[in-house]
């Protein structure tokens, strides 16, 4: 059966259309005579009736909706930061905002795209998970109609407010744990150099070999995707590394898994024949045959403060302030 409009309800009941809405809405339905504003729900109610939420969103200037770009929606880490985010937006708020969730896979244009799908739903603000230097332009042009907050990944010379975590700090972590161990020599296996998330893990981790007199191998080894099937491909590159490094940082845990069923395949033994820890702390990284050494992912602080940051916007706030939050090292048996 069809749904009814607010116009076919107006007719049917004998009343005008803004009687209508005015009984079926939270904030006004008190202008509407009690008797009169209950028959009106039960009909609306009975036939299905669903308002026009964009309509209403052009009359408030509001849409309560926020559009959320995220690179890879089987990632643990982007979801829970997500979750986060929502629950910090929301905090508070007598009307929830909606998230209008899309993935880039990190394709080339596809945020450009979404982003104009965001901006031509009206939605509220835009959270960007998924930023790369190629998306400078277009979130800039963004930010000049609604909002922007990157979260995960900052871009180099673009002055959006971000809530990040300190993936310098993660990378030198570990590193210092390698030198820790006694291990002399070791190497990366880095996420895809697009992102700057994998970059800044990357040249923490090589400042404190340097300053810890450890031996890095020179060749980097990239995957394309941070995947554990890219992880599985990228341990040719390890074992064909002269001197074989005998430490392997990963950039996330994706890549640390399809390295555990690699060296396992070569015979190798974690950590005695081979070191390896992770970044972000899955929770399978807690629960495998040998737990995964990994950095934590501040997780709550960075969603919760994007929450923040896009409140203090919306609010008309123009001193948000980025801020970037320490990750932690989470010791288990793969060193």
């Amino acid at each position: 059966m069809r749904r009814p409009s607010m116009k076919e309800l107006a007719l049917r009941l004998g009343v005008d259309r803004s009687t209508i809405s005015r009984a079926l809405s939270e904030d006004k339905g008190h202008l509407v005579a009690p008797e009169t504003r209950d028959r009106i729900r039960e009909i609306a109610m009975s036939e299905g009736y669903r308002p026009d939420l964009t309509a209403a969103a052009l009359r408030r200037g509001r849409s309560q909706t926020v559009g959320v770009l995220v690179p890879d929606l089987e990632n643990e880490t982007f979801i829970n930061v997500i979750r986060a985010f929502m629950a910090s937006l929301n905090a508070g708020q007598s009307k929830p905002a909606t998230p209008l969730i899309a993935e880039t896979l990190d394709q080339p244009g596809a945020a450009g795209q979404l982003i104009e799908t965001f901006l031509s739903h009206r939605v509220d603000a835009i959270i960007s998970l998924a930023s790369t230097e190629a998306d400078k332009s277009i979130l800039e042009d963004a930010a000049r109609d609604v909002p922007v907050v990157l979260a995960i990944r900052s871009l180099a010379a673009l002055s959006l407010p971000s809530a990040l975590c300190d993936d310098h700090i993660g990378g030198a972590i570990v590193a210092g744990h390698f030198a820790e161990r006694g291990h002399k020599v070791v190497c990366q296996v880095q996420g895809p150099a697009l992102a700057t998330t994998f970059n800044n893990r990357a040249t923490g981790f090589t400042r404190v070999c340097a300053e810890k007199g450890m031996h890095e191998i020179s060749q980097a080894i990239y995957t394309g995707q941070a995947t554990s099937s890219a992880g599985r491909k990228a341990f040719d590159a390890v074992l064909a590394a002269s001197p074989r490094p005998t430490a392997i940082f990963a950039h996330n845990d994706a890549i640390a898994l399809g390295l555990i069923e690699a060296i396992r395949l070569h015979g190798l033994r974690i950590p005695e024949d081979m070191a390896l820890v992770g970044f972000n702390d899955i929770r399978i990284a807690q629960v495998l045959a040998t737990p995964l050494t990994t950095v934590a992912y501040p997780v709550a602080a960075v969603g919760d403060y994007a929450g923040v940051l896009v409140k203090r916007l919306i609010a008309g706030d123009s001193h948000a302030e980025s801020r970037s939050f320490a990750p932690e090292l989470v010791i288990r048996r793969t060193t």
